[in-house]
């Protein structure tokens, strides 16, 4: 569902450089949103590459934007793809809006090749606090714990054991991704890229609440797009940030 890219394919083309593809790379988008990224994974890389996007609306506005670019209606949770299938899935802005985080990261896990990239741009708090850091743990502990009830069947939501206020801590995002089986081998900041579009967005809207109202189509939940409430007209904690990470899928080559 993602349609928030902030620094926009600069920073695509920045992860596509650092994580060294294969020519013919077969990619995978997840949270595919416009097509925009698959199409420049096609036209500019000859990367075979496949958009996916819980949004059956955002698959059709996707495929009327960039006719015969491969785009499917899929959760990321549960991806329809044989094993070892990518030799990259990149997430640009989307797993901290997945409804349960460790399944996206597996299933991303399950479908790469030995040996193959998983690119993440997301949100992440530069400086948590660690006392809230440790409740945070602490309160999704003791939710996963609680016994299920009668009428719960169905529930597609989780405690997050990764993500403060909406936006990622790093050092536990890191270590669910590791014992899943990657291995970090690159991540930067860019929050300057974070700036920039909430510039951008301003300018253009007047605010951001305005701008996601805008930019969501009819009908669905605003969270679906951004972590941090600024859909709500809330606040972002002071330090959010913005970052980019990619990691390898542990295994021979």
């Amino acid at each position: 569902m993602t349609m928030i890219r902030p620094g926009g394919e600069a920073l695509t083309k920045k992860a596509i450089e650092l994580a060294g593809f294969p020519d013919g790379a077969r990619v995978l988008d997840v949270g595919c949103g416009e097509g925009d990224t698959v199409r420049l994974l096609k036209e500019q890389y000859g990367f075979d590459a496949v958009g996916i996007d819980a949004s059956n609306k955002m698959v059709d506005s996707a495929k009327a934007r960039h006719p015969g670019l491969d785009l499917r209606v899929m959760e990321a949770e549960f991806l329809d793809f044989e094993s070892n299938t990518f030799d990259a899935v990149l997430m640009e802005c989307f797993l901290s809006v997945a409804r349960l985080q460790p399944d996206a990261s597996f299933e991303a896990y399950c479908t790469l090749k030995p040996g193959g990239k998983l690119i993440l741009t997301d949100l992440y708090r530069r400086n948590p606090d660690p006392a809230k850091v440790a409740a945070m743990l602490t309160e999704a502990h003791e939710k996963a714990r609680q016994p299920k009830v009668d009428g719960a069947c169905g529930e597609n939501s989780a405690p997050s054991f990764v993500m403060l206020d909406g936006a990622f801590v790093v050092d536990e995002l890191a270590g669910m991704l590791e014992e899943t089986g990657f291995e970090v081998e690159y991540f930067s900041d860019e929050t300057a890229a974070l700036a920039g579009f909430a510039a951008q967005a301003i300018m253009g809207h007047g605010s951001l609440t305005e701008y996601f109202q805008a930019v969501v189509p009819e009908g669905e939940d605003p969270a679906a797009y951004c972590a941090c409430g600024a859909f709500e007209g809330g606040d972002c904690p002071k330090d959010l940030g913005y970052f980019l990470m990619i990691l390898r899928k542990r295994g021979d080559v």
